[in-house]
C-alpha cells in the first residue's frame, strides 16, 4: 500500500449491501478510502460533491440504470474526468460496448477476483495520471 493509494477515494455504486460492503472491505485493505452509494441517484450526488478518484458502478440499480448514471457523469463538466469501472453480472458484448459508449473506462464481470479488481483500479488510476500529466488519450494495454 502506497501513500498515494491512501489518499484515493473510490466510490462504490452497488445496491446489494453485502456486495457493496465486500468491495469496500477489499478497497480498505488495499489502502483506498471507499465511499458507498446504494442507488444511482445517490451515486451521482456523491460523485458531484466528493469528486472521487474513481467510481465502481453496477449496471442494475433500483432507480437510475447504471448506464444512465455513467452518461450523466460523463456528460457533466465536473465529473467527466472521473474514470468509471463497470462491475456487472451481465456478460453480453452489447452490454460491454454500451458501457464504453456511455463513458466507462473498464468493464469487469461478477464474480471477480479481488486481485483482478485491484489491478483494474490501479491500471485505471495510472492511465488517469498519465493523461493528466501529458494530456494524452493513451490506453494502457492489458498485462
Amino acid at each position: 500500500m502506497t501513500e498515494q493509494q491512501q489518499k484515493r477515494n473510490v466510490l462504490v455504486v452497488e445496491d446489494d449491501h453485502d456486495t457493496n460492503e465486500m468491495i469496500s472491505d477489499i478497497l480498505s485493505r488495499a489502502g483506498y478510502a471507499p465511499l458507498a452509494a446504494f442507488n444511482g441517484e445517490t451515486g451521482v450526488k456523491i460523485a458531484k460533491t466528493e469528486k472521487p478518484d474513481l467510481i465502481l458502478l453496477d449496471l442494475m440499480l433500483p432507480d437510475i440504470d447504471g448506464l444512465e448514471v455513467c452518461r450523466q457523469l460523463a456528460g457533466n463538466e465536473n465529473t467527466r474526468s472521473i474514470p468509471i469501472i463497470v462491475l456487472t453480472c451481465k456478460k453480453e458484448l452489447s452490454t460491454k460496448l454500451s458501457s464504453f459508449v456511455a463513458g466507462a473506462k473498464r468493464f469487469l464481470t461478477k464474480p471477480f477476483d479481488d486481485k483482478e479488481l485491484l489491478n483494474e483500479i490501479s491500471r485505471t488510476l495510472r492511465q488517469k495520471n498519465m493523461q493528466a500529466h501529458d494530456g494524452s488519450n493513451f490506453i494502457e494495454p492489458r498485462d
